[in-house]
């Protein structure tokens, strides 16, 4: 029987990460279980507790743009730039872009936006004074400034928006795609999130929070999720764009999904700013109303790529709400290796849930040797990928700075 539920098609993948560029770049080096954790050079660290980051130090945003456009851009909006060209170029969608712009919205979240084009005008305005500062530092600084030059370098001219919800910005913007298909708002969205915040301000507040690892020594090693031995995240940059279609757009074109987006589930803890509620029912609800949007048992539900940032306040109440959704599920926290991109981490995990439904594979994790005790028993997936014939759903769920929850349900194609 045809499946008549509202669905999104994921017919194209764009990414930019600290493990590669490219859909076929990345998932390599992800199921290779190879780490994108080292050194901060993106600035001096000297004098900061952390010296680590995860950072995209192969991408090179002049093999994506014109030289001229690279320097009226900020880090995060080149990244999302390039994603969205990789994506539609995966897609082979570039005709119905041209065909119908009007019919290709836009979705390209940010949790903080431009943050390093704010340190360079305050420098600048320190050092040479206000009448010195770049005429495209607002443009370069506002958060929509990524989802404005895809749309005036792509020539995309349907609805578009970028939401700026902190560490579950990147799973709200699929969420959000959806949406448009299914709405009928669109035939074509252009999907995802894009974060660069390894600068001196942001890495100073999240130490000052006590919510990162410092385990300089070891940066492989440092993010820990579901460990005895988890002490806080690593901060990382990347970007990751999907081409979401109609089942109708995907017929016309004869494209070949990797998976669809069939629900979607956003939920609001009410608890802290910082920690997430002690009881995790704020994820768990997320996750119940994704499933109860499509129509999914959690029995069904095969893998889970969580928010899993190695946090003692969130690791546990997390994995125990994923127990309640399925105890048998198999779970990668895939931030053990590819760190912590704030607004950006949803999508690039919505990214990793889309090919492990298509390839039927779940990526690993690194770095869980004993189980913390608050932390459920699930099948976690670590060293080596796991082959996995029957998975038909999978779950991207992520927790926000603020209390922010949501879950996206993928599913085969």
């Amino acid at each position: 029987m045809e499946d008549r539920r509202p669905a999104a098609y994921v017919t194209g993948i764009g990414i930019v990460s600290p493990v590669g560029v490219g859909r076929k770049a990345f998932w390599s080096s992800l199921l290779a279980n190879q780490s994108g954790v080292g050194p901060i050079t993106l600035f001096d660290p000297e004098g900061f507790d952390v010296k680590i980051a995860a950072e995209c130090t192969g991408f090179d945003p002049k093999d994506f743009m014109d030289r001229k456009v690279v320097p009226r851009l900020d880090r995060f909006a080149q990244m999302g730039l390039a994603s969205a060209k990789l994506a539609l170029e995966d897609a082979g969608a570039w005709g119905a872009l041209e065909r119908d712009p009007e019919r290709v919205g836009l979705v390209l979240g940010s949790g903080l936006g431009g943050v390093a084009s704010i340190d360079q005008t305050q420098h600048t305005m320190d050092t040479k004074g206000p009448s010195r500062v770049n005429p495209f530092a607002v443009t370069k600084i506002m958060p929509n400034s990524g989802a404005a030059h895809i749309g005036i370098q792509l020539g995309v001219q349907g609805p578009s928006t970028a939401g700026a919800l902190a560490c579950t910005c990147g799973t709200d913007a699929l969420g959000l795609g959806y949406d448009l298909i299914r709405r009928g708002d669109a035939d074509v969205v252009i999907c995802g999130a894009a974060e660069s915040v390894i600068t001196p301000v942001i890495v100073a507040g999240f130490i000052a929070m006590k919510a990162m690892s410092r385990r300089n020594d070891d940066p492989e090693a440092a993010c820990r999720p579901y460990d005895a031995d988890h002490a806080g995240f690593v901060i990382a940059e990347g970007a990751a764009v999907m081409v979401l279609e109609s089942a109708e757009s995907v017929a016309r074109r004869e494209a070949e999904p990797y998976a669809r987006i069939t629900g979607v589930g956003r939920t609001t803890d009410a608890h802290h700013t910082h920690d997430p509620d002690p009881e995790g029912k704020g994820v768990l609800r997320s996750m119940q109303l994704a499933l109860e949007n499509a129509g999914v048992e959690g029995e069904r539900v095969g893998y889970i790529n969580p928010h899993g940032t190695g946090t003692v306040a969130g690791d546990g109440p997390e994995s125990r709400a994923m127990q309640k959704i399925n105890p048998d599920v198999k779970v990668s926290g895939t931030k053990s290796t590819l760190g912590h991109s704030m607004g950006a981490t949803g999508a690039i995990e919505g990214v990793i849930c889309a090919l492990a439904v298509k390839e039927k594979t779940v990526p690993p994790m690194r770095n869980l040797e004993e189980l913390a005790e608050d932390c459920a028993p699930l099948d976690y997936v670590v060293g080596e990928p796991r082959k996995a014939p029957d998975l038909e759903v999978a779950l991207c769920e992520n927790l926000g700075v603020g209390g922010h929850n949501a879950t996206v349900v993928f599913e085969k194609a």
